[in-house]
């Protein structure tokens, strides 16, 4: 574990502190974060935080890179960062054609916590506690909830983010989020992954306004299968996600 200061930063003297490690092993629930996400999980100042990642990188323990012109730094653990906060596993770098759609997992999951005081897993959380998925498909969300990765026509899956209210600990829900438009077929059968999951209550599909049509036609047919196979009533929604929903959660009209 890193105890010691380090120079950054034009001379200043840094520390590690029980805060960098909280970020540190927040930051590592993600394949990449930018500085304005990082403030919003911690309510922090933007401004902060980008000192902060500056330190942690001249530490070793970040890696930061302006991906895209229109898109803030993007922060990621090297494997240093991993293991000052005792996280296993390969180091997960941000990969440009799934930018925006990482990025994006980031703000659905703030708006799930914050709107609907959901506690939230990963997918690389969720990865990360099933080693060999081809051997075995449990793993634990919180206090001993148990979930199982989707099984059957859409083959074994992971959710984007997975979530439980604290007052129903028991009932799993799966989120996808939408960016690109699939054919409603193909788009059924990965919604059938998680019909054939018992511990998985409910999914939402968060899709853009534009496919919303597209994904609720495959949502219905999944949904009717699962009656057919009497696997319970319908257990696949679907939400438009607008990146303004976030906005409405500052404002508190959410």
């Amino acid at each position: 574990m890193i105890t010691k200061g380090a120079v950054v930063d034009q001379g200043r003297r840094w520390q590690l502190t029980s805060r960098d490690l909280e970020l540190l092993g927040w930051v590592g629930r993600w394949r990449g974060v930018t500085s304005p996400q990082i403030a919003r999980g911690f309510d922090l100042s933007v401004k902060v935080v980008e000192r902060r990642m500056r330190a942690l990188s001249e530490l070793g323990l970040v890696e930061g890179r302006r991906m895209l012109a229109d898109v803030p730094r993007v922060h990621w653990l090297t494997r240093a960062g991993m293991t000052a906060v005792g996280i296993h596993g390969d180091v997960a770098r941000p990969k440009l054609a799934e930018l925006h759609h990482d990025l994006a997992v980031v703000d659905v999951a703030h708006f799930i916590e914050r709107n609907r005081r959901h506690l939230v897993v990963t997918e690389r959380e969720i990865r990360r506690r099933e080693p060999n998925p081809a051997a075995g498909h449990e793993w634990r969300l919180y206090d001993g909830v148990e979930m199982t990765a989707g099984l059957g026509t859409g083959g074994l899956k992971f959710p984007d983010l997975a979530s439980v209210r604290l007052e129903e600990m028991d009932v799993v829900w799966a989120h996808e989020l939408e960016r690109t438009r699939k054919d409603v077929p193909r788009l059924t059968r990965l919604m059938l992954s998680y019909v054939w999951s018992d511990a998985v209550t409910y999914v939402i599909y968060w899709t853009w306004p534009e496919l919303y049509d597209n994904t609720m036609r495959a949502a219905e047919a999944a949904n009717a299968s699962a009656r057919e196979l009497g696997r319970g009533p319908a257990a696949i929604g679907v939400r438009v996600w607008e990146p303004s929903l976030l906005d409405s959660l500052e404002s508190g009209t959410a």
